[in-house]
């Protein structure tokens, strides 16, 4: 009779290529996520609202990907998820859009 043996489940190890693109991918997009809320600070405006949301949609993306590289989610559902961030990132941006343009050329857009 064989004793039974445990197997651990290690993490898998990303390609290190990869690594380096999802952390440029990460800082960028939370560099360009902060200077969006500080512009949000400024203006106030439903239309920065969105397109930081968008940013942080974007960065969720980054995040989504690296938990699917480091094996916590699947692939069916890294696949879901991302489709679903980019709905997301492109409904805020044309919401960002649409605000933006319907405000009177000579008024400011309203503060939120």
């Amino acid at each position: 009779m064989t004793p039974l043996r445990t197997v651990a489940h290690a993490a898998p190890s990303p390609d290190p290529g990869l690594l380096g693109v999802h952390l440029l991918a990460g800082v960028g997009s939370g560099l360009l996520l902060a200077l969006a809320v500080a512009a949000l600070g400024q203006r106030g405006s439903r239309s920065y609202l969105l397109v930081v949301l968008a940013l942080g949609a974007l960065l969720a993306r980054t995040v989504v990907s690296a938990l699917a590289m480091f094996g916590p989610l699947d692939a069916g559902l890294h696949h879901f998820a991302e489709h679903a961030l980019d709905a997301t990132v492109a409904t805020f941006l044309l919401g960002a859009i649409y605000y933006a343009r319907s405000a009177a050329p000579s008024a400011p857009e309203k503060p939120l």
